[in-house]
């Protein structure tokens, strides 16, 4: 498995801690998006049990490498939640660290990855706080954090924080190109979607999500040109908060082409619906309803079997009166 090419420098910093017998004992990965933290603490972790290599990357080839290829190396650790539990309980924090009280069993480093952090009920975090503070030997820890999770400041106190961060456009498109044979504009659409991140970008352009998209802008020009825009809600049963989403960033492309016209756009694809908002839109109007647009998709995403015809409907008759349709 090779590695994304905008996570080798932060996988370095960090083996180059271990070569130095320097690594701390708690590491965690934090990220805002989905740019392969998952690939980046797999890699660590066979790097660090692996028995033969002498560079950078694991052997790939010896004992240890094969029984972490084949999942079943014993020194490593998984947490994740219970079967038929959406959490990480106290249980499994406890029934992990009985396990390794004892030298680990191949007498090397004992890891314990905790993918999902935010799964952590709170007698977990708390449970684990008291670990990471006297952490048993040849242990080491690493968490998969992101930012949108709010966690304690005492937990961020114990470890050490890499942050990895989307590369930048250039080495996002060159990366596409070589995994996918599309258009460059709509390269630049996708990872521009994906809030620069390439492997969202790659799932966008392989999956139906991209014709729907393009799908539903059709039904917005529609709409406009019959000054009815109610004739949107039955095109939001399906995909309901990557529509919002979708419509944010092309209000976002409409405040963006007030200020400058060839500033980056997002929807690179849709020029000639970003004219018609902004021209039937005033500054202060788009503002509106981007902000009403984010209430939307903040309450369609945290509020449980939410009415979605309910929650459309404020952002749908703001923006018909706005554009005088009633």
């Amino acid at each position: 498995m090779k590695i994304y090419p905008w996570l080798k420098k932060t996988y370095k910093i960090i083996i180059n801690q271990f070569i130095k017998k320097k690594l701390h004992h708690a590491i965690m990965i934090r990220s805002t998006i989905k740019i392969g933290s998952s690939q980046l603490i797999y890699l660590l972790c066979k790097k660090i049990v692996c028995i033969e290599s002498n560079n950078l990357f694991s052997c790939n080839t010896c004992h240890n490498c094969t029984l972490i290829n084949s999942k079943n190396y014993p020194d490593l650790y998984i947490l994740i939640p219970e079967i038929n539990k959406k959490t990480i309980g106290i249980e499994v924090i406890k029934k992990c660290i009985e396990k390794i009280q004892n030298t680990s069993t191949l007498e090397k480093n004992t890891i314990i990855w905790i993918p999902k952090i935010h799964l952590l009920t709170e007698s977990a975090i708390n449970s684990l706080l008291k670990i990471l503070e006297d952490p048993p030997k040849k242990t080491i820890f690493i968490l998969d954090y992101y930012n949108s999770f709010k966690l304690k400041k005492t937990f961020k106190s114990r470890c050490i924080i890499y942050d990895i961060f989307p590369p930048s456009e250039k080495i996002g498109i060159s990366w596409l190109k070589k995994k996918i044979k599309k258009k460059k504009k709509n390269l630049f659409i996708s990872l521009r979607l994906s809030e620069n991140s390439p492997i969202l970008a790659k799932k966008i352009l392989k999956n139906s999500n991209w014709k729907e998209r393009k799908k539903f802008f059709k039904q917005i020009k529609k709409s406009i040109k019959e000054k009815n825009l109610f004739k949107l809600i039955k095109f939001f049963k399906k995909n309901l908060l990557k529509k919002i989403y979708w419509i944010y960033t092309l209000i976002l492309d409409s405040i963006k082409y007030h200020y400058y016209k060839n500033s980056k756009l997002i929807n690179l694809d849709q020029k000639k619906l970003i004219k018609i908002l902004n021209k039937k839109n005033d500054l202060k109007n788009l503002y509106l309803i981007i902000d009403i647009w984010k209430k939307c998709f903040f309450y369609s995403k945290n509020i449980p079997n939410v009415n979605k015809e309910f929650i459309l409907l404020e952002p749908l008759i703001k923006w018909e009166k706005i554009f005088k349709f009633l």
